[in-house]
């Protein structure tokens, strides 16, 4: 089973991130992530068997959640030279936030969970690219939409396990598990 831990975004958030990267909607060849979608994962688990699915949900209800501090970053594209193939807004986070990252890391580890070798990035994937055309324009837009983002601080809603399922229209996400956030 392919599943992910995940921070929930407030609503007003995603609507903001929705608004502000609107310009960009019909301008490019994008794959946008669907507003009730938009997310910060916190652990990518990919593909684990049954049993493992099993000590990850255990895992994620019982870790400690701190109280946790966001704000938008400003907007990027992975990778960040060439190319761009994923479009992205960066969240700051406190150490709260760096903290429950690497615990859930270092305990989904025995399940078969790899490290992540890039580091963690705290980020909200916007949408995938599909074409080449305009991209360097699109690089110059995103610079120019940073200007818009509201850097004020928001809490998250919920630490979420989802299962992703790929399918022609992208992955389809659903609720495992749910912790409400504070």
């Amino acid at each position: 089973m392919r599943c992910f831990a995940a921070l929930d975004l407030p609503s007003p958030v995603r609507n903001h991130l929705i608004k502000v990267s609107a310009p960009l909607r019909d301008r490019y060849d994008i794959r946008w992530v669907a507003h009730e979608q938009l997310h910060l994962t916190l652990l990518f688990a990919g593909e684990l068997p049954e049993e493992n699915v099993e000590d990850l949900l255990d895992i994620v209800e019982d870790i400690a959640l701190p109280p946790l501090s966001l704000a938008l970053n400003g907007f990027g594209t992975f990778p960040p030279k060439g190319m761009p193939r994923v479009v992205w807004t960066g969240l700051a986070g406190d150490e709260a936030l760096m903290g429950l990252q690497q615990e859930l890391t270092e305990r989904a580890e025995p399940l078969g969970v790899t490290h992540e070798k890039r580091g963690f990035k705290p980020h909200v994937t916007l949408g995938r690219v599909q074409g080449r055309f305009g991209l360097l324009a699109l690089i110059d837009q995103l610079k120019e939409l940073n200007e818009e983002l509201n850097p004020k601080p928001f809490a998250p809603t919920a630490l979420t396990l989802y299962r992703s399922t790929l399918t022609p229209r992208g992955p389809e996400y659903d609720v495992m598990l749910r912790r409400e956030l504070d």
